[in-house]
């Protein structure tokens, strides 16, 4: 039996150096597809395709008896590194990133992959110092990240507004970004001071939250008065593998309102009703009775409370929070008038 195993295994083992050999050919040929989405100006991630591959791995997993849980596994990464392959940074830029919270740290790790110079600053040394040398980049004080950097990055929560209202002065002749999620009142106060003191302010929006290595996802624009190089950024971000949404400052509001505030919004009601109907009927274990579904639901509530004061931040400042609420919580009381109740 021992010998019968043995050559079964032998016969895995070259089975498995196929499956390396093939995995390897076809990362080679998602390189030579970057460098051409590159050469025309295409995202990195095309949904449609990623839709037809799924469509045709489910049909040809299901005809030689593959679960389709298996390809849900497998699809997933083999995206993630074919993306990661498409990378086709052109010129290196120095970026100075001042923060060192979960977006910083996401935006450093994209930056690392692409090769670009990095030195990240703030106002706490040795969080700074520990983000930089966990990419393997430099930490300078701020007067010379500053002086250092072409690109300057904003990873600041809003409530540092008066911190950046001070050093704004140094941003002259520099290309500066904020990444806050709300725009209602940083943009403007920032388009204003990029007039007042000579530098390129453009504002940006990472849709994916402190992702590591965001290959592929998407980063919405919002060009100021002060933006010069709109074309120039938009391939820097293409570049570092993010699709990337131009927009204005109220179509962006309103869009997080909707994909943001109202579902934030309907989470947290959600996570709090489940919190009070286990205690109600007495369930010590709910998730031994998690169904499919709802254990996608519980991670997204559980990402949702790792970061709930952005969320609340977010609720709070969306100039359109108040009417998509209203509206959410309408429907929720129509849905219940269908059912009877």
């Amino acid at each position: 039996m021992s010998s019968e195993i043995e050559e079964l295994r032998k016969e895995i083992e070259n089975i498995d150096k196929q499956l390396i050999e093939l995995l390897s050919k076809r990362l080679k040929i998602a390189a030579k597809i970057g460098e051409i989405k590159s050469k025309v100006g295409r995202d990195i991630t095309d949904e449609k395709r990623e839709q037809k591959v799924r469509e045709y791995w489910y049909t040809y997993a299901r005809n030689t008896g593959i679960p389709d849980s298996l390809v849900d596994n497998i699809l997933p990464i083999l995206f993630s590194y074919s993306k990661m392959v498409q990378i086709n940074p052109g010129k290196k830029k120095n970026i100075t990133i001042i923060g060192y919270g979960g977006m910083a740290r996401s935006l450093a790790s994209l930056f690392s992959l692409v090769g670009h110079n990095v030195v990240i600053t703030g106002r706490n040394k040795e969080k700074a110092e520990r983000l930089a040398s966990e990419f393997r980049f430099v930490y300078m004080d701020l007067d010379s990240a500053l002086n250092w950097g072409e690109y300057i990055i904003l990873a600041l929560s809003p409530s540092s507004m008066d911190y950046i209202i001070k050093i704004s002065p140094k941003f002259s002749n520099k290309v500066v970004m904020d990444i806050f999620s709300s725009k209602n009142e940083v943009f403007s106060q920032l388009e204003k001071l990029s007039e007042i003191y000579s530098f390129n302010y453009i504002s940006t929006h990472p849709l994916f939250g402190p992702l590591l290595y965001p290959v592929g996802e998407r980063i919405v624009l919002i060009p100021s008065k002060s933006t010069k190089n709109l074309e120039e950024i938009i391939t820097f971000w293409r570049e570092c593998g993010l699709n990337t949404t131009v927009s204005s400052v109220e179509e962006h509001e309103k869009a997080m309102a909707i994909v943001q505030v109202l579902a934030h919004f309907y989470i947290l009601g959600l996570d709090r009703s489940v919190e009070i109907l286990k205690k109600e009927f007495k369930i010590e274990n709910l998730s031994d009775f998690f169904t499919t579904n709802f254990r996608e639901i519980n991670k997204i509530i559980e990402k949702v409370n790792n970061i709930l004061p952005v969320i609340l931040e977010i609720q709070k400042s969306n100039p359109y929070a108040y009417k998509v609420r209203e509206i959410g919580v309408n429907e929720l009381q129509k849905i219940r008038k269908e059912l009877g109740e």
